[in-house]
């Protein structure tokens, strides 16, 4: 490596200090030192200073010949294959991801659209993909800021949406995941900790981690598995638990669905597969079972969620309620679809088949149903008219589940053509149907009363 290459190299890790500022952001957005760093922009500003040195060397080293080359995608492929040029670059893009990040946490710790959990979830997002980050506070600042210019028409109108216009249902929403802290943050963690996971894929080059582990699998279970843990924050405050069993309930699943992404990333890292690994020493076999035991307590506990929340309903036709007995049964069906793994040892069956799309489509029930049922009634959808197209929705994402068992269990891959992937396209397009209708049924009033506001 020539004397120029190792300057490049240099500045590349000088700019390194951009990650421990990120870290700051992310999980000490309060700390004064944080709130500094963000005051006065000093690391981006340092890392510009360290890329206006890289430019000077290119310039230096070739004069301004080699911008010619951006102006075609061709010329910017021959310039990012050089590592002169990819390092600079790279500088380039960190400087500019941070003052991102740091517009995102100045105007939310400002103004708080988006709770601070939420706020580190997104400036992780920004710090890995950058503009992804960046549009999705765009577009959550924007409907939130909805809630302000609306307030008006909303009083003035009692049939806006049931009172639930888009940042009121965005409010609501965030309430709910509040009143059970413990289980919101427990679910955030597991979507970064999915995230992590794809971010050492990209930067590897690859998922597989000799002998057997796949670090594919282990971001897809910790954001799958992150998903059902905040969608249970909105359930557990209508179970009735009291005020000691919910505490215990709540704090018995943060537990074990901490230890259950602890366990499938770092044996996964270490690379075995944390349930059926083969090559592994007893330990990691026995690990393994330890696992098995760890779902079979979160079925436990979601039996446990399931009699708190439907015993002695008085509301027992309220929409909401059918609907998540709809929800309810589908996660049933996703436990049922766990234990076929555990059984099968592994996700593959025949030929093409895999359990895990049933595995997913049991779970997602729990959003699935009670979504369309929100829009229902937030739309003012009278009840028997909304339990009508409750049912609809409800028995056909269980057919759903029922047919793409019945795929799995022949060998066949999902997307075969055959009667059971054909039943459970036709039902699963019903089920889209019916949540079309309901969301423009929601929407039409929001928009004119957006209008009006």
């Amino acid at each position: 490596m020539g004397t120029s290459d190792s300057m490049y190299v240099t500045l590349f890790k000088l700019a390194g200090l951009a990650a421990p500022a990120w870290l700051l952001l992310i999980f000490l957005p309060k700390w004064r030192f944080t709130r500094w760093l963000a005051r006065t922009a000093i690391i981006p500003a340092l890392i510009s200073l360290i890329y206006l040195a890289g430019v000077g060397l290119l310039v230096t080293a070739e004069g301004f010949g080699f911008m010619r080359d951006f102006g075609s995608a061709e010329g910017v492929t021959r310039l990012l294959a050089r590592q002169d040029i990819a390092m600079v670059a790279w500088i380039h893009i960190l400087a500019f991801d941070q003052l991102v990040g740091l517009l995102i946490y100045r105007d939310n710790m400002e103004h708080r659209y988006v709770p601070l959990p939420v706020q580190s979830l997104l400036l992780f997002l920004t710090f890995m993909l950058g503009p992804i980050g960046f549009l999705t506070y765009y577009v959550l600042r924007l409907l939130r800021g909805k809630r302000d210019t609306t307030q008006a028409a909303t009083a003035a109108s009692p049939s806006f949406l049931g009172g639930k216009g888009i940042g009121e249902a965005l409010k609501l929403g965030r309430d709910q995941l509040m009143s059970v802290r413990p289980l919101t943050v427990a679910g955030i963690i597991g979507i970064v900790v999915g995230l992590f996971c794809l971010a050492v894929i990209n930067e590897r080059g690859s998922a597989l981690v000799a002998p057997e582990g796949n670090l594919g699998k282990a971001a897809a279970f910790s954001i799958a598995l992150g998903l059902y843990t905040l969608t249970l924050a909105f359930f557990v405050p209508g179970a009735r638990f009291s005020p000691r069993g919910q505490k215990i309930w709540v704090n018995t699943t943060v537990a074990i669905v901490l230890y259950s992404y602890s366990m499938e990333t770092i044996q996964i890292l270490r690379g075995f597969d944390p349930r059926f690994s083969q090559a592994g020493s007893p330990v990691v076999q026995m690990l393994g079972g330890v696992f098995f035991l760890t779902a079979t307590s979160l079925i436990v506990l979601f039996t446990i969620l399931t009699w708190k929340y439907f015993r002695h309903r008085e509301n027992a036709r309220d929409p909401l309620v059918l609907a998540t007995r709809y929800g309810f049964a589908a996660v049933y069906a996703g436990f049922a679809a766990g234990f076929w793994l555990s059984f099968n040892q592994g996700s593959e069956v025949g030929a093409e088949g895999s359990i895990l799309p049933l595995h997913a489509l049991g779970f997602h029930g729990l959003q699935a149903i009670p979504a369309i049922a929100l829009l229902l009634v937030w739309s003012n959808t009278p009840s028997d008219e909304a339990r009508k197209w409750i049912h609809i929705a409800g028995i056909a994402w269980l057919i759903a589940c029922g047919a793409v068992a019945i795929q799995t269990a022949a060998g066949n891959a999902v997307i075969s053509i055959s009667a059971a992937s054909v039943a459970a396209g036709a039902v699963f397009l019903i089920w889209a149907s019916v949540g079309m209708f309901a969301f423009l049924r929601w929407s039409r009033p929001a928009i004119a009363a957006n209008r009006v506001g």
